[in-house]
């Protein structure tokens, strides 16, 4: 790679989660890491440049000299001019399947590592067809789905299927995840990329639902230890003793880690389901018929309109306040099963995971892209764990992410302290 400007360009910094990412880059990157902000309008880019030095005059990276980079994200020639410019792009404008070809195609050819926070699977695996052979030609590294969808399943399925591997000496078959304990809010960008994606994806969505709904994304095998894990969305889950209802990111996690499972080889025919757990039979049903209303609802621009001019939901650019994400957390509870036997992993974060926990994988996802490099990578366009696994997992821990495994069910601090808001 030939000589950039920058080590890390954040594009769509005037955007709720790309603004805050820009601040966790200057608070949390080496020093002297060269960081670069973009986007395509130059005054709102001041305008968060300007409030974010003021809010942080010491910060370890200077924001106030911090390069602005503009651009139209569907101009192919603006893309190849930022893109040659950096070594990295960290992207959090969506959504993607609109906003983001251009970008990554860019990326490729110019030789630029990329991450981004996507929970637009179908249209990663659209890049992955186009792009991926000149990706691996050229060395490159493309790397999507590095937000709370889908680094916990993802990173986490990793984690287990190595520990079968290497602790058990058999292949992974299965992972059944249940969210346990979750408080976090929503913002714009997050509805508006799914009105996108529903309105785009609808088929392969809808097929993705009755698989969950009815059970069918579960092996059909004979499960270890008399243990069923083909089981409908709404349950008794007889290890943690609590009903599960539908869960809205169980689709598209399950379609993640099973493009990882095929890549990395987990074991044959290797499937995740995942869940959310509630108080009783009757709110599994409620929250599994809520999801599906809501879905409804985004569905159609109409009421999808009626929501944003009710402020029922927030618009693009919005999202929760600084208080209300210092005070999430989550909780993911992961069964594993091999050929014999049943283990489990836990995975957790302290802070809102939609935003604080998503900004922090995002973050670290983009330094691990422009520091840790070595032979372990895997270049293409391939979700976290097949790209860029266990660098990214050793830098989230140590960040304070919660991953752990073990023969026994693992207590996480929140699952006591907080239950499923």
């Amino acid at each position: 790679m030939t000589t950039r400007n920058y080590d890390i360009l954040v594009w769509g910094a005037t955007g709720f989660t790309g603004s805050r990412l820009v601040e966790y880059l200057a608070l949390n990157a080496p020093a002297g890491t060269r960081v670069a902000i973009g986007g395509r309008n130059r005054s709102k880019i001041e305008a968060v440049r300007a409030k974010l030095a003021a809010k942080h005059p010491m910060a370890p990276i200077s924001l106030a000299s911090m390069d602005i980079l503009i651009g139209d994200s569907q101009n192919a020639q603006d893309m190849h001019a930022i893109a040659s410019q950096t070594r990295v792009v960290a992207s959090t404008v969506g959504p993607y399947s609109i906003y983001g070809e251009q970008l990554v195609r860019a990326c490729v050819e110019e030789v630029t590592d990329y991450c981004d926070i996507t929970a637009e699977v179908p249209w990663v695996h659209d890049m992955n067809r186009e792009l991926n052979d000149q990706a691996v030609r050229n060395n490159v590294h493309i790397v999507s789905l590095c937000g709370f969808d889908c680094i916990p399943a993802d990173l986490g399925c990793l984690m287990l299927a190595q520990y079968s591997r290497e602790h058990i000496q058999q292949p992974l078959l299965h992972v059944k995840g249940s969210i346990v304990g979750i408080r976090g809010g929503v913002s714009g960008g997050t509805m508006a990329t799914l009105g996108n994606q529903l309105g785009i994806e609808a088929h392969r969505l809808w097929k993705g639902v009755k698989a969950q709904m009815s059970g069918s994304s579960t092996p059909q095998s004979q499960p270890p230890n008399g243990k069923e894990t083909n089981r409908a969305v709404v349950h008794y889950d007889q290890t943690l003793g609590r009903w599960q209802g539908f869960w809205v990111m169980s689709i598209i996690n399950s379609m993640a880690t099973k493009w990882a499972g095929r890549e990395l080889n987990y074991g044959p025919g290797f499937s995740y389901a995942e869940t959310m757990t509630a108080r009783n039979v009757f709110m599994a049903i409620a929250q599994t018929l809520g999801f599906v209303y809501l879905a409804a609802l985004m569905f159609f621009s109409a009421t999808r309109n009626l929501l944003y001019m009710l402020r029922a939901i927030p618009r693009p650019g919005e999202g929760p306040s600084d208080k209300f994400m210092k005070s999430g957390f989550f909780s993911l509870h992961l069964e594993a099963f091999s050929e014999t036997e049943v283990f489990y992993g836990k995975v957790s974060g302290s802070s809102d995971p939609g935003y604080s926990e998503t900004i922090k994988y995002l973050g670290e996802s983009a330094l691990c892209l422009a520091f840790d490099r070595d032979e372990s990578f895997r270049p293409g366009i391939y979700p976290p764990s097949v790209a860029i696994g266990n660098k990214l997992l050793d830098r989230l821990r140590n960040r304070g992410c919660q991953f752990d495994v073990a023969r026994k069910i693992i207590p996480a601090s929140h699952d006591s302290a907080k239950k499923v808001q």
